[in-house]
């Protein structure tokens, strides 16, 4: 009984590993569209990954879990680091920005609130429905249909 159990384990590690491999470069990129630098964007497509480890074969849709986990990585991002600038600033010193900006659709997109850059991003780039926007961000159906307009309108000025 004990060699079903590690066979099992096998399987789901070449299970993981099979996924973690067809998912991983599509994951560094969204994170860097949501947040904006490269090194942070691959520290939180490793976070989605480690935290969906134990779970992934268990679920039926592991690449959308995938992708919620890291919207949720990269809001958290935002507050944090917002909020580590905010205190910088009371405290006289000046935030010291290391991106990697020089594209311009990056530079754009920095430009956009989060909420609005996030539907922009899981629309246009990941195709994603309304309906699976809504179940990755949380938010009402309405509110998917308004913040890209209002994202594009700011895009084109």
């Amino acid at each position: 009984m004990h060699d079903d159990l590690s066979m099992d384990g096998d399987s789901e590690s070449r299970d993981f590993q099979a996924f973690y491999i067809c998912e991983y470069q599509a994951t560094v990129r969204l994170a860097g569209f949501l947040a904006g630098d490269r090194s942070v964007a691959e520290d939180l497509a490793q976070e989605s990954f480690v935290r969906l480890q134990d779970t992934c074969v268990c679920l039926e849709n592991s690449g959308g879990y995938l992708r919620t986990t890291l919207v949720n990585l990269c809001r958290n991002h935002h507050r944090r680091t917002g909020r580590e600038a905010l205190r910088l600033v009371r405290h006289g010193v000046t935030p010291t920005v290391v991106s990697e900006r020089a594209a311009e659709l990056d530079a754009t997109l920095q430009r956009l609130p989060y909420d609005e850059r996030a539907v922009v991003v899981l629309r246009y780039w990941l195709g994603l429905s309304e309906a699976e926007i809504v179940a990755h961000l949380g938010c009402r159906p309405g509110t998917v249909k308004s913040r890209p307009a209002r994202a594009l309108g700011k895009i084109r000025k």
